[in-house]
């Protein structure tokens, strides 16, 4: 029986070594690159709804993110799915050359992903590749004009006694949580109730107050 007990406790180890890499991390679904003399934004949508705008240059270096909505983020993806589809042989009709400038498109979606489309910004895009772009183009939108702090404050597991600062000045602490993920904070000065939806937590909270150690 001992080597059958050692050859249990080999699998064990195996599978409790294995199964953290097993967790999967959110994979892209449509990423686009553009340089233009030394300034490059990056634009992500990934799988876990999140759309990631990173901009850099010798000057600026800011990350700016968004979490979509289950019903936007399938919006996009199907949107993205039905162009990649479509596209031909040759989605750049016509590249004119932009001196310091170009644009790389990646798709992770479609039927031959991963594909990617390399182009100037004056070029002629076909019908389906121009869609694929503008798709990217209002992601961008989305992730510059999230409210600061929005992207921490969605991910935000919140417990009893946590205090946050309010955008309309103040701090609040949390008194109560519905399983919906309605939160229930009194207003430290006032001692005022707030009701805040899951949904509408950035438009009110400013941000998370982190505990004393």
């Amino acid at each position: 029986m001992k080597p059958l007990k050692g050859l249990f406790l080999l699998l064990a180890t195996l599978l409790t070594t294995v199964s953290p890499a097993m967790t999967q991390a959110p994979t892209p679904v449509v990423e686009r690159v553009e340089t233009h003399f030394g300034r490059t934004t990056r634009v992500s949508l990934f799988s876990n709804h999140v759309v990631v705008v990173a901009i850099r240059s010798d000057s600026e270096d800011f990350v700016h993110r968004a979490t979509l909505s289950p019903d936007e983020y399938m919006f996009y993806l199907q949107a993205l799915e039905r162009a990649a589809g479509e596209i031909g042989n040759e989605p750049v009709t016509s590249d004119v050359e932009a001196r310091g400038s170009a644009t790389r498109l990646t798709l992770h979606v479609g039927p031959r992903a991963p594909r990617v489309l390399t182009f100037s910004p004056l070029a002629s895009l076909m019908m389906a590749a121009a869609r694929i772009n503008s798709i990217v183009d209002d992601l961008e939108d989305r992730a510059l004009s999230a409210l600061p702090g929005q992207y921490e404050i969605e991910q935000w597991d919140p417990t009893i006694g946590e205090c946050v600062k309010l955008r309309q000045g103040g701090k609040a602490c949390v008194t109560e949580i519905d399983d919906d993920g309605t939160i229930v904070m009194v207003e430290e000065e006032s001692s005022v109730s707030i009701t805040v939806a899951r949904g509408n937590r950035a438009e009110v909270i400013l941000e998370i107050i982190e505990p004393s150690p």
